[in-house]
């Protein structure tokens, strides 16, 4: 009889190559900048969105952006079930595309935070009045303006640091010189998001202390 072959152990899982230069993050990438970027961007676009619903001296349609609507079983923007109509420094007209929606699109409008708006259906539209803010209550929104853009620098800054610590992660096997080429472009991002932010700020501030008539 034939002798029988011992069962062999098998194959060993091969160890994994040691991580090699080119293994390492490419810090001057796009994907390393990403979350940075798309941070500041969030961050702006939530700055806007906030200043939007600030009214001073001046009326415009950008005021119900953030207004929903309840139609049709969902939430809708505003913009999607009616067109807002400035019709004078006092008094906005919002056509309703479907007249049977205007009692809804009251509500939205009444509801937007910090408006204090007291909507009137009128057939197919909503008509509002907006009340002239005194000079106490612009100076209080002129604030509320500069406290929003302080928050929203504090938040790029929380974006820097978080830059930096990817960037303290991934400096292995790079040079002192590209590490700190690095850190310097982080900041000048976040700088420039800043100087936006003042900007943002400033402009909204000067509409809301200008009084129109």
């Amino acid at each position: 009889f034939a002798k029988k072959k011992k069962k062999g152990k098998g194959k060993q899982p091969a160890e994994a190559a040691p991580a090699t230069e080119d293994d390492a993050v490419d810090i001057f990438a796009e994907l390393f900048d990403a979350p940075l970027i798309a941070g500041l961007d969030k961050t702006i676009t939530q700055l806007e969105t906030t200043l939007k619903t600030m009214r001073g001296g001046d009326v415009n349609a950008e005021l119900f952006d953030a207004c929903a609507v309840e139609a049709y079983g969902d939430r809708q923007p505003l913009a999607t079930v009616a067109h807002v109509a400035v019709a004078s420094p006092t008094l906005v007209r919002i056509s309703c595309f479907d007249p049977q929606l205007a009692p809804a699109v009251a509500k939205a409008v009444a509801d937007i935070e910090g408006l204090g708006l007291n909507p009137n259906v009128s057939g197919g539209d909503v008509v509002v009045p907006i009340p002239r803010p005194s000079k106490e209550q612009r100076g209080a929104l002129a604030k509320a303006a500069g406290a929003a853009a302080e928050e929203a620098k504090k938040r790029a800054r929380n974006h820097r640091r978080d830059a930096h610590d990817r960037l303290k992660k991934a400096s292995g096997g790079v040079s002192e010189d590209d590490v700190r080429a690095k850190k310097s472009a982080i900041d000048e991002m976040v700088d420039e998001a800043s100087k936006k932010i003042t900007k943002l700020a400033d402009e909204k501030k000067k509409a809301i202390e200008t009084r129109q008539d």
